[in-house]
């Protein structure tokens, strides 16, 4: 089920993090209904098998979130384990989607043009005619739906701190974030793919995104964090609202 390559990337990503022990702990809490507080116990258990045995016992995305948000609620250091519930879901959680082979969007343009050439009758105008609809300088316009949504994601998770573009979507789409118990439950609900989906279709314009975004980031406790994902977001979004057909 999963890519090994982008296996490797979350276990060397993860075995970086300052939660490290809280996220193993986590982990194995959701997969086996174990607890441990022997730290030593913890940091030497192999994270990769570690998650390997997660996505065994929790085969769906949705089920781990459920998984992983009943877990967290019946510690006593909530606020600090939705932190490290949320960088599971956004690391581990990429496991779950599989890489589009093609876009939809490109083969349907693909074969409209083809279809188009072919049913013109074989003469010099009508040739003519065909040529210049079909390679005229292409119309560019905003997807309808974000068609690759796993490539967008992993692009975002590998230049930034997934929790700080969630962070920005979530202030700019509901209200601004703040670092206290309360936000981090709300927050923890949310799914990256599902607040660029609505952020994609709640603008327009890249012009709209790039105010909204860059305009909630200056409103955050951590400003520059928040100003470098808007960016990523911006980067990763721009190309789909200048699709040429």
């Amino acid at each position: 089920m999963e890519d090994l390559n982008l296996l490797d990337e979350i276990v060397a990503d993860l075995e970086q993090s300052e939660n490290i022990l809280r996220i193993k702990r986590l982990i194995l809490f959701t997969s086996n209904d174990f607890w441990s507080n022997d730290a030593e116990e913890i940091k030497y258990l192999d994270l990769r098998q570690l998650i390997q045995t997660l996505l065994v016992n929790v085969p769906n995305i949705d089920h781990l979130k459920h998984k992983l948000n009943s877990q967290v609620k019946r510690l006593t250091k909530q606020a600090d384990y939705l932190l490290a519930a949320d960088t599971i879901i956004d690391t581990i959680g990429l496991l779950y989607s599989f890489m589009p082979k093609e876009s939809h969007d490109r083969q349907q343009i693909t074969q409209a043009r083809v279809y188009q050439v072919a049913s013109e009758p074989d003469t010099e105008s009508n040739y003519q005619s065909s040529y210049e609809q079909v390679y005229a300088a292409p119309v560019k316009h905003k997807l309808a739906y974000i068609p690759n949504p796993f490539e967008i994601r992993l692009e975002i998770s590998r230049n930034i701190c997934p929790l700080h573009a969630k962070i920005v979507l979530f202030s700019a789409l509901n209200y601004r974030f703040s670092p206290s118990e309360k936000d981090w439950s709300p927050l923890s609900t949310y799914d990256l793919n599902d607040l660029l989906d609505t952020i994609f279709q709640a603008c327009q314009t890249v012009e709209e995104l790039e105010s909204k975004l860059y305009g909630t980031a200056k409103t955050l406790d951590q400003a520059e964090d928040g100003r470098r994902a808007a960016g990523v977001i911006i980067q990763a979004l721009k190309p789909l609202y200048e699709w040429e057909g």
